[in-house]
């Protein structure tokens, strides 16, 4: 029975883990709450990391890409068993068919010399989905849920989008601070360099005041040295004055007698 496009969870058999994506590009098993923040279970917080768009190529094989990242589950060049199934950007293909127990599915490659099929080794959280050569064990078996509100997908990553724009907003606006802030900084140097400026006119202007009053203090020193010679003189002028009609006060009383 082939597989309908669409979107789906990946859920191991035997673990019953998740298959996601993780942040080191690989797909490993994880499990998280069923409550939802209002305390019931909800298609609107599903996590986007743990859905897988299901795609079925013209050669009858598929691709599972990742709903959140877009990345495609992959192996490597050369897959070997005991392998890490890995994400990648470019496109891979897989087998996907049904077990003899209705709803579970083998996800295989045929790239190597035997094919070799997605298996979760243990249940603890995180555990690298790898590449197994057996296909009949749980284990290695996984069941396909389609995501019924794929409305929902959408209406998420619209939110997603709404979310991304907002931080390219938001980043736009830290630059544009950033700017107004370098702005400020170069005002601010400005305004620095004339306040120096005018320190040191400042200084030129009070060492100038200092001269002026030196040059002040001398003249007033001047003007009172010239001021004694001048009192001193006045003195000399008048003794001499005095002197002078002493003198001819007794010529005047000896012609008469």
């Amino acid at each position: 029975m082939s597989v309908e496009p669409g979107a789906y969870t990946i859920q191991n058999v035997m673990h019953r883990n998740f298959a996601i994506q993780s942040q080191e590009d690989t797909v490993v098993g994880h499990a998280e709450s069923v409550v939802g923040s209002f305390g019931f279970r909800t298609n609107r917080e599903v996590n986007l990391l743990k859905l897988w768009s299901i795609s079925r190529l013209d050669n009858d094989k598929y691709t599972v890409r990742n709903i959140e990242t877009n990345h495609y589950a992959g192996s490597p060049s050369f897959p070997t068993v005991g392998g890490s199934v890995i994400t990648t950007q470019n496109l891979q293909q897989w087998d996907i068919k049904e077990t003899g127990v209705k709803g579970r599915y083998v996800i295989y490659t045929s790239a190597a010399d035997i094919d070799l099929f997605w298996g979760l080794s243990n249940p603890r959280l995180l555990t690298p989905i790898s590449l197994r050569d057996i296909p009949n064990t749980p284990s290695n078996q996984w069941e396909l849920v389609k995501f019924d509100l794929w409305r929902d997908v959408g209406h998420l990553r619209a939110k997603l989008a709404d979310v991304q724009n907002v931080a390219t907003t938001l980043l736009g606006k830290h630059r544009s601070l950033q700017d107004d802030n370098a702005k400020v900084q170069d005002e601010c140097t400005k305004l620095h360099d004339e306040h120096t400026k005018l320190q040191d006119e400042h200084t030129k202007l009070q060492d100038e005041n200092t001269r002026l009053r030196d040059g002040a203090g001398r003249l007033n020193e001047d003007v009172r040295q010239e001021r004694a010679r001048h009192l001193q003189a006045e003195a000399e002028l008048k003794a001499h004055y005095e002197q002078l009609l002493a003198e001819e006060v007794r010529s005047t009383e000896c012609i008469c007698m």
